[in-house]
């Protein structure tokens, strides 16, 4: 193909927890046996990251412990997710050095898109070349092995990098449309491709599509109902066509904005114990709420059982009575944070929890849709008389909810919450449903413990309920994204 058509390029860390971690034991990244994962939290738990190596062995990706095989010998390495987070910074640093800002998209903390068409004079280079100057500047600097996927498109760069490059020995591969429909027109299995789920997948399969060729030969409307508004952007994908651009995602701004809350518990939790986990849950995020001077009128309540999780976790063991498209995802069950969500550019979008096992979509235990559980989860939402960002309003609302939702016989391992239809508090219209001064007052006192926490620390303040042996929060304060700072 010609390499001056190449535009667009994206570049991923490989496999890139388990690489930190080995670098900084002096190990080599894609020769050591390594996983990072949280013994404490038992051989259920996920490996956030297995070495190339392991994966060579056949160890997949985001496995639970109890699934690697037991005559393998491995290192244990328990997450660091402050040393990942600053990795990540020195190695956009490195972009820097070749590329401004508005030309570079963050996907997430390991992979980022790059518009390479302003620096072609600029470096009196193509595509390729200047790709390879950045990974061997990325290798040389961290200890890093990155993969690299080039396009003539956003789309084709993220294939390209996704399927071709992460299995070539130069980790580099590039596509245009062509070259695209000639490699990977016949490829299998569809969730390969970048957007394509596998509950998508499944739908497809079942009518008889299994190939992106097989795409671009279906009738559209058997497409429209089958998948939905997102058919139009995977027939364009079977044909290799994507029109967004780097400007387009910069400037995009989301139609709608929500803030989502949502743990797994560390063991099971009864109803009782699950209500001082919501309120705990609730004052987090109301306090993201004042902070950001922001506001929500809609609120929602997810509560998974431990019947459904340990079902997934007996599938596996045998013992089944144990125990966006281009933009970021926000917050997930499991995570200790917030994060906004609504689809960014050609995304379909999803709602603040996702699907839930069984439901037919994804969560924090991957997509088994296939597996026969019991009762798994209950889940409400509640539209407030106006908008507001009171902790104290939200929480008598959400504890209502929850009292009328859950199930009070089963215990609980899962509980999330979500406030939806958010946005500035200065643009919320003023309501007759609300006690103006009692509100002031109840924000007043949330910006006072605000101003203690950012300076003296999350646990500075606490509430009687976070001092029970079922609270999480003090816990939760010294985590990142869930896992271990």
């Amino acid at each position: 193909m010609d390499r001056e058509k190449l535009r667009f390029f994206c570049i991923d860390l490989k496999s890139f927890y388990a690489s930190v971690e080995c670098v900084e034991r002096g190990l080599d990244p894609l020769t050591a046996d390594l996983v990072v994962c949280d013994e404490t939290r038992g051989n259920g738990t996920i490996c956030l990251a297995v070495s190339p190596h392991m994966k060579a062995l056949g160890v997949k990706n985001r496995c639970r412990v109890f699934e690697i095989p037991k005559n393998l010998e491995y290192i244990k390495a328990m997450p660091r997710m402050q040393l990942y987070i600053d990795y990540s910074a020195r190695i956009y640093a490195i972009y820097l050095k070749y590329l401004a800002p508005e030309d570079i998209h963050v996907y997430s903390v390991d992979e980022a898109f790059f518009d390479g068409e302003p620096y072609r004079k600029m470096y009196d280079m193509d595509i390729p070349a200047l790709t390879e100057m950045i990974q061997a500047d990325i290798k040389a600097t961290t200890g890093i092995t990155s993969t690299c996927g080039m396009g003539t498109n956003l789309y084709l760069a993220k294939v390209a990098m996704d399927i071709m490059a992460k299995h070539s020995p130069g980790f580099r591969a590039q596509l245009d449309e062509d070259e695209y429909i000639r490699q990977l027109g016949e490829h299998r299995p569809l969730r390969d491709f970048w957007m394509v789920g596998r509950g998508t997948e499944r739908r497809l399969n079942s009518v008889g599509i299994f190939t992106m060729n097989d795409i671009r030969r279906a009738d559209r409307e058997l497409l429209l109902k089958l998948i939905g508004r997102n058919a139009s952007y995977l027939i364009d994908h079977a044909c290799g066509i994507e029109t967004v651009t780097m400007e387009e995602i910069k400037t995009y701004k989301s139609p709608a904005h929500s803030l989502s809350s949502n743990q797994v518990l560390f063991r099971d939790y009864s109803f009782e114990e699950g209500i001082i986990v919501l309120k705990e849950m609730v004052d987090a995020l109301t306090l993201d709420l004042t902070d950001e001077g922001l506001v929500t009128e809609d609120l929602g309540l997810f509560v998974g059982y431990s019947e459904g999780y340990a079902a997934y976790v007996g599938h596996f063991t045998g013992d089944s009575g144990g125990g966006s498209k281009y933009g970021a995802s926000g917050g997930n069950i499991g995570s200790n944070g917030s994060g906004t969500s609504g689809g960014s550019i050609g995304s379909g979008g999803s709602d603040a929890f996702g699907g839930s096992i069984g439901s037919g979509g994804s969560d924090a235990f991957g997509d088994r849709s296939d597996i026969s559980l019991p009762k798994d989860y209950s889940a409400g939402s509640v539209h407030l008389p106006a908008a507001t960002d009171s902790r104290r309003i939200i929480t008598e609302a959400l504890e209502r909810l929850y009292l009328e939702k859950a199930e009070r016989d089963i215990a609980i391992r899962r509980i999330g919450i979500a406030f939806e239809n958010v946005r500035p508090r200065d643009s919320a219209q003023i309501s007759l449903f609300l006690d103006t001064k009692t509100e002031e007052k109840d924000r007043a006192i949330q910006e006072g413990i605000l101003s203690l926490k950012k300076r003296f620390g999350k646990n500075s303040v606490l509430l009687g309920m976070d001092l029970l042996d079922c609270g999480t929060t003090q816990l939760r304060n010294g985590l990142i994204g869930g896992h271990r700072a």
